[in-house]
């Protein structure tokens, strides 16, 4: 590329991309994760793992169904529920239940980690799941290891969620464990966000790359 040059890459809108990555939150955390708290409430540990599970896996086999792509997120709460339920079906503990999502938060860290030192960075193949990214972009951005410093950047941020979870857990109640989770979550997820924006923005400019967010379509 020539110094000064601009290169133009046609994004889709911003409310399409918006509306893609809240479909898959939505399908992937926020539904399984309300169905198994109203099933908590009403029936107990085991009914609510139940709903949960079934709830991914339905999600898995409708998309195959279909012939769609199954989004990765999704199998990954799919594998994650999997340990969780048997573990906690097993000992018929809620503490152990809720205590398993750090292993889980733990190794998902050190996929990051492992994957984007192994140069196939496991954020690449979730970050087509949330935004619909073109392949020349996807191109420029996998030359220039931005995948890489993302999954890494992804791996510090699990490693906190982690570490926060376990501190809730033995400090606080059930009830106020759930509510301060739900808070915790989302704030890191959102900071981990804009910061992964900010470097895209900042390895875009070095590459003299402009996006064009075009008229919105479907996803």
């Amino acid at each position: 590329m020539n110094a000064g040059a601009v290169h133009v890459i046609d994004m889709a809108a911003p409310s399409t991309i918006i509306r893609h990555a809240a479909r898959t939150v939505v399908l992937a955390s926020v539904a399984p994760m309300s169905a198994f708290y109203l099933a908590l409430s009403l029936f107990g540990l085991t009914a609510a793992i139940c709903v949960a599970l079934a709830w991914y896996y339905g999600g898995v086999l409708v998309r195959l169904m279909r012939r769609r792509p199954v989004v990765g997120a999704m199998l990954l709460g799919a594998g994650l529920m999997t340990v969780r339920a048997t573990i906690a079906i097993w000992t018929g503990s809620a503490f152990v239940f809720f205590l398993q999502p750090v292993a889980g938060t733990i190794a998902t860290a050190t996929s990051f980690a492992l994957t984007a030192l192994a140069g196939r960075p496991m954020v690449e193949r979730l970050a087509h799941d949330f935004v619909p990214v073109p392949p020349e972009l996807s191109h420029r951005l996998r030359a220039n290891r931005f995948f890489s410093y993302a999954s890494l950047m992804w791996a510090v941020v699990y490693g906190i969620n982690a570490a926060g979870t376990v501190w809730l857990l033995v400090s606080s109640s059930l009830s106020s464990f759930m509510l301060l989770k739900t808070l915790l979550s989302p704030v890191l997820t959102g900071v981990a966000i804009a910061a992964t924006y900010l470097v895209l923005r900042r390895t875009l400019r070095r590459e003299g790359v402009h996006l064009r967010w075009g008229p919105a379509v479907t996803v």
